[in-house]
């Protein structure tokens, strides 16, 4: 039986029954988007030490069974590959890293528009987790990461009682900075890859009055752009500071994008031993870490250390050892 006549997109109905009993051990990266997650959690899945969600799950997430069950998943691999080049995909790189059907990827695509874990949206996030769980065959912890729920972690804990989380913090002024430019890159050009994964973005670019309205919002003109992504950072900084010391510290682990940047075997050790995950001597982490000098935001966007600095970040900052640029 093909997938196409098995029902196509909907391959796995009839397959559903396999997932009752399946178990995972949830680790959630957490961080502000562009605070240094994508680099931790592309480090952590090279260790071989923990089952992640990748590119191809989330394309696929309706047949992940049936490739399994039929032998077909290097097939459908393939053929997502083949996707992958027909939209000029294929050999892109990100951050240094070439994109592939293996890809690891955020599980909030997969959420809808607002990609964050809510009581709406957690079933087809545990389905999707629980197929992840089962199709990769080994018993390990399941890495997972999405920076919109950041500010949703107590939630998380409190449906997903056996989560850890990985918090990773860089500057916050960097990341103000890194997250105008990667909204307003994403806002330009339609990005063939993000679209294939966010049907939301796809047909925002697709509809130019929208897509000219969002551009507007993140623009320079009245320093909206940088106001609102501070707005955003300085959000998801205060979540965590009135949070985290809710968590039990056996829950929980903090570092710094500034010290995985510089010493990044030593942090992933750090991290591997707080999991009780054996460490992955084999993996040369130095060789994947790709640090480039970041253009300064446009005078006409306004100072973004100085607007964070009257969001009153100070808390976060000294719980993470920065100082206010």
């Amino acid at each position: 039986m093909t997938k196409a006549s098995a029902g196509g997109d909907a391959a796995d109905r009839d397959l559903l029954g396999r997932l009752d009993g399946v178990r995972f051990r949830p680790v959630f990266i957490m961080g502000s988007a562009r605070s240094g997650t994508s680099v931790l959690y592309r480090l952590l899945a090279m260790t071989e030490r923990f089952n992640y969600v990748t590119a191809y799950h989330l394309v696929e997430h309706d047949s992940l069974l049936f490739d399994q069950v039929s032998g077909t998943t290097e097939h459908a691999k393939q053929q997502l590959l083949e996707r992958f080049r027909e939209l000029g995909i294929a050999g892109a790189r990100f951050d240094g890293v070439e994109v592939s059907p293996d890809f690891p990827e955020e599980y909030g695509f997969h959420l809808g528009p607002r990609q964050q874990l809510t009581p709406r949206t957690l079933p087809a996030f545990l389905e999707l987790c629980r197929k992840v769980q089962l199709t990769s065959g080994r018993d390990r912890p399941l890495l997972l990461k999405n920076p919109w729920d950041s500010c949703g972690f107590m939630y998380i804990k409190d449906v997903l009682p056996e989560s850890r989380f990985i918090f990773i913090h860089r500057n916050p002024a960097d990341v103000v900075a890194s997250m105008l430019e990667g909204m307003r890159a994403l806002l330009g050009d339609r990005n063939a890859y993000h679209a294939l994964l966010a049907r939301f973005y796809d047909r925002l670019m697709e509809k130019p009055l929208r897509r000219s309205l969002a551009r507007l919002l993140l623009s320079s003109r009245f320093g909206l752009g940088v106001r609102l992504v501070a707005w955003q950072v300085m959000r998801t900084a205060r979540y965590f500071v009135d949070n985290v010391r809710l968590l039990p510290e056996t829950a929980y682990i903090s570092i710094r994008y500034e010290d995985l940047c510089r010493e990044p075997g030593t942090v992933i050790e750090k991290v591997l031993g707080f999991l009780q995950v054996p460490p992955n001597h084999d993996v040369r982490y130095q060789d994947f870490i790709r640090t480039r000098k970041r253009r300064p935001v446009a005078d006409e966007d306004g100072d973004p250390a100085a607007i964070l600095r009257r969001l009153e970040l100070k808390p976060y900052l000294a719980y993470c050892g920065y100082e206010a640029k």
